[in-house]
């Protein structure tokens, strides 16, 4: 068979909820992910991915609810049976002996991130979870490539299926780290997140899973005052604290509205909206900082209200400039998205054909 913590991600959210001493339903969202993106498909039988997660780590206590589970979608199949799947781990360490605490059917029949809405909360105990999808033949899913695979595990049984209430049942489990018997090294983790709550307010009120086929990563809510709305763009705002405590005030953000006559081609399956702005960043001894950045800093755009829902941020680079759709989240009447490149930056929304990729 072949197959194939830095303070980042909108760093002021994570620092806020951090310290408050509860959230409230869909505030949360979790992920392990770091930068770049490599694709990864499922050949011979369905198989199952799950990531590992440490809820203590990102000051969730127990019990939490989950209610979103995500992944990013290279290529679906359309009509194929899927599910999601939610284990806790009692005792840490490998999760052949976790336990099954919910699973879904989901129907997942396009590229960008899905989202599983699930019909409930469900209520988790331990501060230890796997979460993931049981996922067909064909289907094409997103990874980082920041390194370490030991917190994605692959679970198969050649030619058949295994019982996903038992992981002892798989033929093959284990972790993505090159190391038998799943010898797949991811270099990074599954581009799987969730939403996660202290409280069960806020179900769902959807009886099935729903698709949100945009790469967005969550929703926020929370203190905005370390944003910084540029002067000549008042739509546009960056976070300060990666300006003056990641960058240690090394760096200077400028920003202008760019000349809509040389927009680069719109990525496929998406509208471009609102105005177009030019971002520069000056090194401290007055150069251009230019390449990907050691660090992001995140931006804001204030997009239209009826744009708001589905609302992406796009940031265009190189020669000929391109536009690459980055993995955003809504926060108050902004869409945010860590920035590593500079360039171009401008928000759109999908347009119902196939999505491009997000990228960095």
């Amino acid at each position: 068979m072949t197959r194939v913590m830095r303070f980042t991600l909108l760093s002021m959210l994570l620092l806020l909820f951090a310290l408050a001493p509860t959230v409230r339903a869909g505030e949360r969202t979790i992920s392990i992910n770091g930068d770049g993106n490599a694709t990864w498909f499922i050949s011979g039988e369905p198989t199952l991915i799950i990531n590992g997660f440490d809820l203590a780590a990102f000051g969730v206590a127990t019990p939490a609810f989950i209610d979103r589970v995500s992944i990013q979608v290279d290529t679906a199949v359309p009509g194929a049976n899927a599910e999601v799947v939610i284990y806790e781990d009692a005792n840490g360490g490998s999760p052949v002996d976790a336990r099954l605490v919910s699973r879904q059917p989901v129907s997942i029949a396009q590229a960008g991130v899905f989202t599983a809405v699930l019909p409930a909360p469900v209520q988790v105990n331990q501060r230890a979870l796997w979460v993931g999808f049981y996922l067909p033949v064909d289907f094409r899913f997103v990874a980082d490539t920041s390194g370490a695979s030991v917190l994605t595990y692959w679970g198969w049984t050649p030619g058949g299926t295994f019982d996903l209430g038992n992981l002892a049942s798989a033929a093959v489990f284990g972790p993505s780290d090159g190391t038998a018997p799943v010898n797949i090294n991811l270099n990074g983790k599954a581009r799987i997140s969730f939403e996660v709550s202290a409280t069960a307010v806020g179900a769902a009120a959807t009886p099935a899973a729903a698709t949100v086929s945009v790469p967005q990563t969550g929703v926020g809510v929370g203190d905005a005052s370390v944003l910084i709305a540029y002067t000549e763009c008042p739509n546009v705002l960056y976070d300060g604290a990666d300006e003056r405590v990641t960058w240690n005030d090394a760096i200077n953000l400028h920003c202008r509205l760019d000349n809509v006559g040389f927009t680069p081609p719109i990525p496929q399956g998406y509208t471009i909206r609102g105005s177009m702005y030019a971002i520069t960043i000056f090194k401290a001894d007055g150069e251009v900082l230019t390449g990907r950045m050691q660090f992001p800093v995140t931006h804001c755009i204030r997009p239209d209200v009826a744009d708001l829902p589905t609302a992406v941020i796009g940031v265009a680079w190189g020669v000929p400039r391109t536009w690459r759709i980055q993995p955003s989240q809504r926060f108050g009447d902004l869409v945010c998205a860590d920035i590593r490149r500079i360039g171009a930056l401008a928000y759109f929304i999908p347009n119902g054909l196939p999505t491009a990729t997000p990228s960095f």
